[in-house]
């Protein structure tokens, strides 16, 4: 139980997003404030689309040190952001608002936060290459991310092509083979070594089938952003097909540690913040 001295003085951060309830962000930061006795206080918000720019003034009005945003904020909140920094130029997308005296910052950590948590792994992108479901934002952050650590190519599919197209274009499109999730070609799998899902709907569909036939990648490290106490359908079609897998718990650890460093200007107690999500993730 984490044991917060609230005052005056106590910075506020928050998660913007709909739904939220799931998240474990706010039991990862307020463990870390309180490891290293920070007088910051991290909390949930659920925010409809419609009241997103309202919240974005509440934040300047109310002295907000900064937020984090999910779905589905991370592209529509940047018109309410007076800058972007490169990493969240280059994808299109924010999800780490800063705070300095009325003055919104927007970053992306979540393309570095993957990076990071691939090598965890021991996955190195380099000449590889990837299969990515989906095209939201952090779709887009992901393939920025491994464009710059020289992935050789990357599928891009998506259920609107238009949304998938636009993706690619803006971040080379001469690096993307695109398809519709209604229609890919069995080939355009051959010799993936990374398929990652940004997908919200289920993998399996109510039919019992999967939304994709993906044995052709079979071998490829499975990589779900989705995390939870249940082995998401993703990952128990990855293990059908004989494919290591990972869920998006990491990602989320390191995406959240690189977004503590911009809020506070401390170094985030990494091991901390994984004991506080395990924790919190295993009592749910």
């Amino acid at each position: 139980m984490l044991f917060l001295q609230i005052d005056g003085q106590t910075k506020i951060v928050g998660l913007i997003g709909d739904p939220i309830n799931h998240s474990l962000s706010p039991a990862m930061h307020n463990a870390a404030y309180q490891v290293l006795a920070l007088n910051y206080l991290y909390l949930p918000f659920r925010v409809p689309a419609a009241n997103l720019a309202a919240v974005i003034s509440a934040v300047r009005c109310l002295d907000f040190r900064g937020l984090n945003v999910t779905v589905p904020h991370k592209e529509t909140v940047i018109p309410q952001i007076d800058f972007l920094d490169r990493s969240a130029l280059r994808c299109g997308a924010v999800n780490t608002i800063v705070n300095h005296s009325g003055t919104l910052t927007g970053y992306n950590t979540d393309g570095e936060g993957f990076i990071d948590s691939l090598q965890e792994y021991g996955f190195e992108p380099n000449g590889k290459k990837a299969v990515v479901l989906g095209a939201g934002g952090s779709a887009r952050a992901i393939a920025a991310a491994l464009q710059e650590q020289g992935i050789s190519k990357i599928v891009l599919i998506n259920r609107t092509m238009q949304k998938a197209q636009q993706m690619a274009e803006e971040l080379g499109a001469q690096s993307f083979r695109i398809f519709p999730l209604s229609s890919v070609p069995a080939d355009a799998m051959a010799g993936a070594q990374l398929v990652i899902n940004t997908l919200a709907v289920p993998f399996r569909r109510d039919d019992g089938e999967w939304l994709l036939d993906l044995s052709a990648a079979a071998g490829a490290l499975f990589y779900d952003l989705r995390y939870g106490k249940m082995l998401s359908d993703f990952l128990v079609y990855a293990n059908e097909l004989k494919s290591p897998g990972l869920d998006g718990l990491s990602m989320l650890l390191y995406q959240g540690a690189r977004a503590f460093r911009l809020f506070t200007g401390e170094e985030p107690p990494v091991e901390i913040m994984r004991k506080a999500c395990l924790s919190k993730e295993i009592s749910a």
